[in-house]
């Protein structure tokens, strides 16, 4: 089964923005209209979409230096992409959540709906599992188990 276009672009934005820190990519990913429903707080009105989404990575990356995330499954319907994703990393790099490194590997998940316009991401809206990598990152609890993958579904 072939990838379609949308979920090609969606695909770049993980393997090379996220997973290899590429923010030199994100002009050929993100439309210039590009709209965060749910920006992380802070995030000063007008600041271009490059530094917008390149804030992602160097947040996370910053934090999790061996960072991977995993898309675990992904549905298309009207040029919406629907995803779930699986972010693991050890807190070995800069403070994140108001934690110091904690030196602990995490497991969390995230949930997003990305709308894909002339080939670009256009408008975004994410639901990252903040609490469960908080207690993580606090020792409360342990890293989620993998989920088996079902990438190619949708």
């Amino acid at each position: 089964m072939v990838e379609s276009a949308n979920k090609a672009v969606y695909r770049r934005f993980v393997e090379e923005v996220i997973n290899r820190g590429d923010v030199n990519v994100i002009d050929d990913l993100f439309h210039p209209e590009y709209t965060d429903h749910t920006a992380p707080p802070g995030l000063p009105p007008g600041t271009p979409v490059h530094d917008q989404v390149a804030g992602i990575p160097h947040l996370f990356r910053g934090a999790f230096p061996d960072l991977k995330f995993t898309i675990e499954s992904m549905i298309e319907q009207d040029g919406w992409v629907g995803t779930r994703v699986q972010g693991e990393g050890t807190h070995t790099g800069a403070p994140f959540m108001g934690l110091e490194p904690s030196g602990r590997k995490a497991v969390w998940s995230s949930f997003g709906m990305f709308r894909i316009q002339d080939g670009k991401i256009i408008e975004h809206y994410g639901q990252p599992d903040l609490l469960g990598l908080r207690e993580q990152l606090e020792g409360k609890s342990s890293p989620a188990q993998p989920a088996a993958s079902n990438a190619g579904e949708g």
